[in-house]
């Protein structure tokens, strides 16, 4: 459909999901249980119309004092008063009956209203109410259907694009009423809420609308203070098509640590992933500020580090006593920081906003610091699947180079690199950070596990924390004055063992037998 025949909404989020707007004059039935933010998303629908778009508007309401409508709304900054002195919204407070009389009459005040201020759209909250069966009057559901047959004619025949809401309730009847409002409505919305655990998630699902594409499936629903509704796409969405949408590169590019550089043969392809396994203390969050600096000041892009563990002004601070200084990069822009707190987080409005800030800012770079806290913060191991591979599916659509760290529970010995979701199949490159106790201290060694199209080492070495992050200790230096690393074997178990090898390296003796 021509994008001049679709009425944007207006409502963020609820146009992406419809494919650009709706039809015009389409009728809307938004359906939905107590509190799921029907009326809400009436009132706003008119108002971003009417403030948007220039498109006058009429509410009409059953139950609702107009008072309370103009109070509630200006606690989204919604002055509805003001837009009824400009004669660019009617507020009608009526009852069913007097409102099915006004339908019938062939010179209906209503629609004569709606004609006065030029409106062009229309909000019926309580659409359930115009049913004789829930009025407890002995007019058949016929009654109900012929009355919204002529309810939609009225609004086609004035050119209107309607919103009706419907009260989904325990009275058996309700489910006639809902079926024959979907039936005849030309775009059915359905809004719900639902506890989990102890807390409270709203959710939008497009049923049908006539005339276009719509994203399908169950989407995340806010309500913003301040703001109105706020609609996330769910990640399980795969990602529209766009004219040319790359998907890998044969661009090499430097990372600019000497550590991965060193170890996976001279760069990484632009658009790669890259999983960082390690235990707490090896270094990850030090080696993700390290690329991210690297990068804007070797290759000049634009980076971006995600954290649901610190907050930004900590890892500034940690980053600072390394000397590595973020204040500037992050102050002009050039690395933004995005903390979000685990607790309650909600993951479709979580990669909304990582999405737009990638997009907002040209990020080419990126880190999500912490993979660990998505999985005990989504607490679903399909939803924590769903964002990997959404994340992961993002960044090579945009041929952005990412870096996932992920905190391994093993401490001393590998048994398993993530035993919750493996993930290890789905990146391009999977780096391990790991702690070997040689005698009775520990050392910090890096190992590339695997590399997709490069000729990377399979080499372990040992690398120290210091100034500027983290870089490799010379092969002739390491362990000293112990034994060199390359002296042991099964560095990645809990028992290194150092194997005999020539008298004389680094001036020591070495003998077969357990570091």
């Amino acid at each position: 459909m021509p994008k001049q025949d679709l009425l944007k909404t207006g409502i963020d989020g609820l146009d992406s999901i419809l494919m650009g707007g709706i039809p015009r004059t389409n009728v809307i039935a938004v359906q939905g249980v107590t509190g799921s933010g029907k009326t809400l998303m009436g009132l706003e629908f008119i108002y971003r119309g009417i403030v948007e778009y220039n498109e006058p508007g009429l509410v009409v309401v059953f139950e609702t004092n107009p008072d309370k409508l103009v109070r509630d709304a200006s606690e989204f900054g919604w002055d509805l008063d003001e837009l009824k002195r400009q004669n660019k919204l009617q507020i009608i407070f009526t009852s069913p009956q007097v409102f099915d009389q006004e339908l019938r009459s062939p010179d209906s005040l209503l629609l004569e209203t709606a004609n006065e201020i030029g409106a062009q759209r229309i909000f019926v909250d309580g659409i359930g109410l115009l049913n004789p069966a829930l009025t407890k009057t002995n007019v058949g559901r016929g009654a109900y259907r012929e009355l919204l047959q002529q309810l939609i004619e009225s609004f086609n025949r004035e050119k209107l694009t309607a919103m009706l809401s419907l009260e989904l309730t325990p009275p058996p009847d309700v489910l006639g009423t809902a079926e024959m409002t979907d039936f005849l409505c030309d775009t059915v919305i359905r809004l719900d809420r639902e506890r989990r655990g102890r807390t409270l998630r709203r959710s939008i699902e497009i049923l049908k609308s006539r005339g276009q594409d719509f994203e399908p499936g169950d989407h995340t629903l806010q309500i913003t203070a301040g703001k109105g509704l706020e609609i996330f796409r769910r990640v399980q969405a795969p990602l529209r098509a766009t004219a040319s949408q790359p998907t890998s590169s044969t661009k090499r590019s430097v990372i600019g640590v000497e550590a991965i550089d060193t170890l996976i043969g001279g760069g990484i392809f632009d658009g790669s992933t890259t999983m960082v396994v390690g235990v707490s203390g090896v270094g990850k969050t030090v080696l993700s500020t390290q690329i991210l600096r690297e990068g804007a000041r070797q290759q000049k892009t634009r980076g971006l580090l995600i954290s649901l563990d610190e907050h930004p002004a900590q890892i500034i601070r940690n980053a600072e006593t390394l000397g590595m200084d973020l204040k500037d990069q992050v102050a002009d822009g050039t690395i933004q920081i995005m903390f979000e707190s685990p607790q309650e987080l909600n993951v479709d409005a979580h990669y909304a906003r990582i999405v737009k800030l990638i997009e907002q800012n040209d990020i080419q770079r990126m880190v999500i610091d912490g993979m660990t806290s998505y999985s005990s913060a989504i607490g679903e191991v399909g939803v924590y699947r769903d964002f990997f591979h959404a994340i992961v599916a993002f960044c090579k659509q945009r041929l952005m180079t990412a870096f996932f760290n992920y905190e391994n529970p093993e401490f001393l010995g590998i048994s398993a690199y993530m035993p919750e979701f493996p993930v290890s199949s789905v990146v391009d490159n999977l780096i391990l950070l790991s702690l070997v106790e040689v005698r009775n201290s520990l050392h910090r060694c890096i190992s590339v596990v695997k590399a997709r199209a490069s000729k990377h080492s399979f080499d372990t070495r040992e690398y120290v924390i210091g100034q500027g992050g983290i870089s490799l200790v010379p092969l002739e230096q390491d362990l000293t004055p112990a034994v060199p690393l390359q002296s042991y074997s099964s560095l990645l178990s809990r028992a290194p063992t150092r194997f005999s090898v020539p008298k004389g390296i680094n001036g020591v003796a070495a003998v077969q037998g357990r570091g």
